[in-house]
């Protein structure tokens, strides 16, 4: 792969661990907002971000709140994300 390929698939990874941020984001507004425990509203963004939160709280101790595990998980994608960032300005010389 040469480096124009290799940035657009770190710019690509990029975006998607941004939007993966907002909608943590979002599931954690909806888990601190929305009061009503059978909510359609918490249960969609339960669903939405399942396949970020399930290995985060799988190494969180046992009893952690779906508030708790959804601010790990959002430093977690968070970290990931400037970490990309980095790797895409070092691979464009900026």
């Amino acid at each position: 792969m040469d480096d124009a390929a290799v940035v657009k698939v770190f710019t690509m990874l990029r975006l998607l661990a941004f939007m993966v941020l907002l909608y943590l984001g979002l599931g954690w507004l909806a888990e601190r907002y929305v009061t009503r425990p059978d909510s359609k509203v918490k249960a969609f963004f339960r669903l939405l971000c399942g396949p970020v939160t399930r290995p985060i709280a799988r190494m969180m101790p046992s009893g952690s709140g779906e508030r708790r595990v959804l601010a790990v998980s959002m430093g977690v994608v968070a970290g990931v994300w400037i970490v990309l960032i980095f790797f895409t300005e070092a691979l464009q010389g900026r």
